[in-house]
């Protein structure tokens, strides 16, 4: 029979342990990796945006919201063109948030009613075109 001395023991615990922690070392790396990527701060304001956007459809509102600040604005440019009279030039500033938050707060029905019309308008243009 083999005779096992404590050294021994001893020697082969301290390298199952030296194996463990070269393991836990490079899982521990791994999860760092991780857990940094997603503390960067760009990827902290993507996941709030994404959580906001999915409990209040936010993607939508600044949809209708942006269209709506586009319209206006081109009326506005529409309206004034380069004049330099301030009346005018204040007009425009109340036909544009008119029309921005007319817009904005009734995108559901211009949809709509943009819908109608192209339809109508392409089969007219094919009834035209025979």
């Amino acid at each position: 029979m083999q005779r096992i001395t404590a050294a021994e023991t001893l020697r082969k615990s301290i390298l199952v342990l030296e194996r463990r922690q070269i393991e836990e070392g490079k899982l521990l790396k791994e999860q760092f990796k991780v857990v940094s990527e997603s503390l960067k701060p760009l990827n902290v304001l993507r996941k709030i945006i994404g959580k906001i956007a999915d409990q209040f459809e936010l993607k939508d509102d600044l949809i209708q919201t942006t269209f709506g600040l586009i319209s206006g604005y081109v009326l506005r440019k529409k309206v004034v063109r380069s004049s330099k009279n301030p009346l005018l030039r204040l007009a425009g500033i109340f036909v544009q948030y008119g029309v921005t938050n007319f817009v904005s707060k009734n995108s559901d029905s211009i949809k709509v009613l943009g819908h109608y019309y192209a339809i109508r308008l392409l089969g007219f243009y094919k009834v035209r075109k025979q």
